[in-house]
């Protein structure tokens, strides 16, 4: 995958006010967290409770830092007390909250 430093390579070639209007059109970008409804948050519980009592591999979607981060892996446990879910994935292991989920797909679902 090429690295692509997108505006860092013309920033020598723009004047401050167009740096400005840069800046502040990255912060406007920010992506507002989608509210689930009760079918989407019954289906994720689903798919994390099969995931987790089968030991499937998963990929969930969590919202962190007003983004949507991509963890794959297998669910090792679910803490209820702190609400979290601890996944392996192939480098590390990750503590995900539950409240931060925003979409799971199991290993089969998500080779199609």
């Amino acid at each position: 995958m090429i690295k692509d430093r997108s505006n860092i390579k013309w920033a020598s070639m723009m004047m401050p006010e167009h740096l400005d209007v840069l800046r502040e059109y990255k912060q406007d970008t920010t992506i507002q967290r989608r509210d689930l409804n009760e079918w989407e948050l019954e289906e994720i519980q689903q798919t994390i409770d099969q995931a987790y009592s089968q030991q499937l591999d998963i990929k969930l979607e969590a919202w962190q830092d007003n983004k949507i981060i991509q963890w794959t892996g297998t669910i090792k446990s679910i803490n209820f007390n702190t609400n979290e879910l601890i996944l392996d994935t192939l480098l590390k292991t990750k503590r995900i909250p539950i409240q931060s989920i925003q979409s799971a797909q199991l290993e089969a679902d998500f080779y199609d």
